[in-house]
C-alpha cells in the first residue's frame, strides 16, 4: 500500500485488529478514528458494516469534513461523532468509541463509578466524565455536540445506556486506555456479583496510585508496539 498516511492507516488497523481480540467490539458498528490534520478536520476511520478482524489499513477511510469526502463511507454516528471531538478537544488525535462488555454493563447502572478497589481501577479515579442523559443514537449534531462538551475536561466519557468514548494524542495512549478501562470494569462488575461489599481504597491512596501511573506512562507505546509484533507474525495483511 502506498499511501501518504500508511503510518496512521497501520496504527489504527492495529487497534482495530487488536480490539476485535479482546472482544471490545460490537457487532460491525463501532468506530475508530485518528486525525490525519492537525486542526482535526481530516481523519481516518473505519468503514461502516465491517468487521475489525477483517480490516486493514487500506481499507479505512479518509474523510474531509471541508467537503464531506468519505461521509458517505462512514457511520452517520461516528463521523458526527468523531468530526466534532478531533476538532474541538485538545489533545484529541485518536478517538475510539466502543461497546466493551463490563464498561457497557456498568454505564447502564445507576452508580456508574469506577471505585478504586485495585490498581488499574485507580488508574482511571478522578479521570473519568460521565454522561446519564442518553436520548437516543447520535444521529444529528446536537447529539454530537453534547457528547463532545463532555470531553472538554477529560478524555475518557463513560456513556451511559450506550458504552465509552476514549480520546488520547496517540493511537498507543488511547488504545492503552481503554484496555485497562475494560479490566477495571471487569474486576468492578465482578466484585458486585460476588455479594460482597467492595473494599474500596481511601481518596488519598487512589489519588496517589493515579498519579503514580503517570510514571509508567511510557508503557503504553511498549504495550502497542508488542501487540504489533504479534500482528506482524500472526495477521500481517492488517498493515497492507
Amino acid at each position: 500500500m502506498v499511501d501518504q498516511y500508511y503510518r496512521e492507516r497501520s496504527d489504527l488497523a492495529a487497534v482495530l485488529r487488536w480490539a476485535a481480540r479482546e472482544d471490545l467490539q460490537e457487532a460491525a458498528g463501532n468506530h475508530c478514528s485518528l486525525s490525519v490534520s492537525d486542526s482535526g478536520d481530516k481523519f481516518l476511520i473505519n468503514p461502516d458494516g465491517r468487521y475489525f478482524s477483517t480490516l486493514k489499513g487500506s481499507d479505512l477511510i479518509l474523510v474531509d469534513l471541508n467537503d464531506h469526502t468519505g461521509t458517505d463511507q462512514a457511520n452517520i454516528s461516528a463521523w458526527l461523532l468523531h468530526g466534532q471531538i478531533l476538532q474541538k478537544v485538545e489533545k484529541a488525535k485518536c478517538v475510539l468509541h466502543l461497546h466493551p462488555k463490563y464498561t457497557t454493563v456498568l454505564a447502564t447502572l445507576v452508580d456508574s463509578t469506577i471505585y478504586p478497589i485495585d490498581q488499574v481501577s485507580m488508574r482511571f479515579y478522578g479521570r473519568v466524565a460521565f454522561d446519564s442523559e442518553f436520548s437516543g443514537m447520535i444521529v444529528d449534531q446536537t447529539e454530537a455536540d453534547r457528547l463532545c462538551d463532555k470531553l472538554t475536561e477529560k478524555q475518557i466519557l463513560i456513556m451511559g445506556n450506550h458504552g465509552v468514548t476514549v480520546v488520547a494524542p496517540t493511537v498507543a495512549l488511547a488504545f492503552d486506555e481503554i484496555y485497562h478501562l475494560e479490566r477495571a470494569c471487569e474486576t468492578l462488575v465482578t466484585a458486585y456479583m460476588t455479594g460482597q461489599a467492595l473494599k474500596v481504597v481511601s481518596e488519598e491512596i487512589a489519588n496517589r496510585t493515579s498519579q503514580d501511573w503517570q510514571i509508567f506512562s511510557y508503557s503504553a507505546d511498549l504495550h502497542f508496539s508488542e501487540l504489533r509484533k504479534v500482528l506482524d507474525r500472526e495477521e500481517p495483511d492488517y498493515s497492507n
